[in-house]
């Protein structure tokens, strides 16, 4: 696949501070062969799940990060460890929150600290990513609470994403149908509702869309369900020849007024449940 040689070195000193300070905390990742599975927790699945044996590296410490803000929901922290204690399941690579392509529209740090959270995991050997988020529903299948695998994409739009020229990549095919299938029976022993036929649309935000319109606008365009992450991450994996799992927290339904504090605090309340499923994921997936 033809990269960006700029993104890609920047991608590569990330990756190399990260071992470093692994080395450092002499984590027991480093002696371990297996490949690494990455998480990306989204709105209010920041502190869904506990690592033992773990290094946390603020993003803000990593180069490449320096131009960082900060936002609510999402502390963006890099931890690397084991979801137990046996280290039975593979070693995880962990972003607590993430970089959103709207963070700053005039800005060109933002959409290169998108790419480079995902091109950094992938460049520590990550070839497996679970990208969780919060996501209103557009549907009346779907409910607050429910759980969603997202299978596609639904464009409606010449949406910006973290590429560069050259770069011709297909960010569907990274989606792998058969991850949300078999997760389907750990989420039901959870008792959480799931659905393995999402079809997300990617809304670039930070505003909300449209409940009188827009929403059923997207609906009629195939999409189910709504967010704005995801598809930016698949864009980056596609890069790297990684596979990934899109899940997603529907936090909001398609007609109820609703707040970014009120989806984090959604999401957080189901956070137990929402941590248990994501580590029969990571099991499925070793």
């Amino acid at each position: 696949m033809n990269q960006n040689p700029q993104r890609e070195v920047e991608a590569v000193l990330a990756a190399d501070n990260i071992h470093s300070r692994l080395k450092d905390a002499t984590n027991p990742v480093l002696a371990d062969n297996r490949p690494m599975v990455g998480l990306v927790l989204g709105t209010g699945w920041g502190d869904a799940v506990e690592l033992h044996d773990s290094t946390q590296i603020p993003f803000e410490d990593i180069p490449g990060f320096e131009a960082l803000g900060t936002l609510e929901g999402h502390r963006r922290v890099l931890e690397i460890g084991y979801l137990d204690d046996l280290r039975a399941r593979p070693p995880v690579a962990i972003l607590r929150g993430r970089v959103h392509m709207n963070e700053d529209p005039l800005d060109p740090a933002v959409p290169r600290m998108v790419r480079l959270q995902i091109a950094m995991l992938c460049e520590l050997g990550v070839r497996k990513l679970v990208l969780t988020c919060a996501a209103g529903s557009l549907t009346d299948k779907y409910q607050v609470g429910d759980v969603v695998g997202i299978r596609n994409f639904v464009s409606f739009g010449n949406e910006m994403m973290p590429l560069w020229a050259g770069e011709f990549v297909s960010p569907e095919d990274v989606l792998d149908e058969e991850w949300c299938r078999a997760t389907a029976p750990a989420a039901k022993s959870l008792k959480l509702r799931y659905w393995d036929d999402g079809a997300y649309a990617y809304f670039r935000g930070p505003h909300f869309e449209g409940r009188a319109r827009d929403k059923l606008n997207l609906y009629e365009l195939g999409a189910n369900v709504v967010g704005m992450s995801v598809k930016p991450e698949c864009c980056v994996a596609a890069l790297y020849g990684a596979r990934a799992m899109g899940v997603a927290f529907v936090t909001n339904d398609a007609v109820a007024e609703h707040s970014h504090e009120q989806n984090v605090a959604r999401a957080k309340a189901e956070s137990p449940k929402l941590g248990a499923f994501l580590r029969e994921v990571v099991a499925h997936l070793s």
